[in-house]
């Protein structure tokens, strides 16, 4: 699976590089690419005439992981080719979803491709048959035996100890990481500068190929050494960049999140774990279910919203370590449509980590 990703990647990359470039390096100044019409980036747009250009990225990875395919479902090697009849039918479903939303919910997608598709490229037309359902007396016996879960405070407020104490939290000023990926090996290292409050900064070198993006409390943006697509930050960039800029997940929760409450109780593998959502100031969905015994967050899910439905991410957080007194988990695996069609696994695991760096305040700004 990750050589297939990295291959439609790759040829994506190529792809848009072509296309992309130039309409970039035209940009107006007071107008960033991202905030262009989809049509004045990329070319042969038909049916998402006047989108933002950084919604077109996500709303692809909505269509593709719906019908779990990747990019060459609907794409030849030249994304302006219209030679096959899955890119026409596409765009006639993009035409008809918006209709149906349009004329039934103005405020919000109520139908997407995956309502009917259900990861499938033919939707299935069958119900499926349950041979036995819970009946009211199933579900108020399970409701009795379920356990009292405790408040949204008593979650966080254990995570927080768990981590080192709020104490040695505030201690943490800065943190710098070299990471890499660990399935498929990567020779490329990604170092994250974080410095409180709310900044980020990642640096990726591979070969002579570069790209860097940072959130500096105000803006978000990135580019690459090529000038090219992959300098456009889109939507969901976006927001995983604002999610990264916090020292540790989820320090937002108590500030910024509206509706949070716990959800209730479930299990990740053979640990209890308690379900805290809300939704971020950015718009997302999210979930965090943190281990009822050790108070740690095992689990992040982001539901990243396009305009063709929600687009899930889920990270998984492993191998806790003391780190100046404060707990880091060292190894993230992550699971997502995000690289472009099937859901794809990626480990990550810190290589380095060092806490309270001198770093500027303008090393998070964008380029001039």
């Amino acid at each position: 699976m990750g050589s297939r990703v990295s291959l439609c990647v790759l040829v994506v990359g190529t792809i848009f590089v072509e296309l992309a470039a130039q309409s970039i390096q035209e940009s107006k100044p007071s107008t960033p690419p991202e905030k262009r019409p989809a049509e004045e980036i990329y070319r042969n747009i038909q049916v998402l005439k006047g989108v933002p250009a950084e919604e077109l990225v996500l709303g692809m990875n909505a269509i593709a992981g719906s019908l779990g395919v990747d990019c060459d479902y609907c794409h030849e090697n030249n994304f302006n080719e219209d030679n096959l009849p899955t890119k026409g039918k596409a765009r006639q479903m993009m035409r008809m979803t918006r209709q149906i939303n349009q004329e039934n919910y103005p405020t919000q997608p109520g139908v997407t491709c995956f309502t009917c598709h259900q990861g499938q490229t033919i939707p299935p037309v069958i119900p499926v048959l349950h041979p036995h359902r819970s009946t009211p007396d199933d579900l108020q016996a399970k409701s009795a035996a379920d356990d009292v879960v405790p408040s949204v405070k008593q979650v966080l407020d254990r995570y927080v100890r768990a981590l080192g104490g709020q104490q040695a939290l505030n201690n943490i000023r800065t943190r710098v990481v070299k990471t890499a990926t660990m399935d498929p090996p990567s020779k490329a290292v990604t170092e994250i500068f974080v410095k409180a409050p709310g900044k980020v900064l990642h640096v990726k070198q591979s070969g002579g190929y570069s790209t860097r993006a940072g959130f500096n409390g105000r803006q978000a943006w990135q580019y690459d050494s090529a000038k090219s697509y992959w300098g456009l930050l889109d939507k969901g960039q976006h927001i995983s960049l604002i999610q990264e800029s916090e020292l540790y997940p989820g320090s937002r929760l108590r500030s910024d999140y509206t509706e949070l409450a716990v959800l209730g109780k479930e299990k990740i593998g053979e640990r209890d774990v308690y379900v805290l959502g809300g939704i971020s100031p950015e718009g997302a969905h999210e979930r965090f279910f943190f281990d009822t015994n050790s108070g740690l967050l095992l689990r992040r899910r982001t539901e990243q919203p396009s305009i063709f439905g929600w687009v899930p991410i889920q990270v998984d957080f492993e191998d806790y370590r003391s780190v100046d007194n404060v707990k880091v988990p060292f190894l993230m695996n992550w699971w997502s449509f995000r690289s472009f069609g099937i859901g794809y696994y990626a480990p990550s695991r810190i290589l380095e980590i060092h806490h309270n760096v001198e770093i500027s305040d303008e090393q998070f700004d964008p380029p001039l």
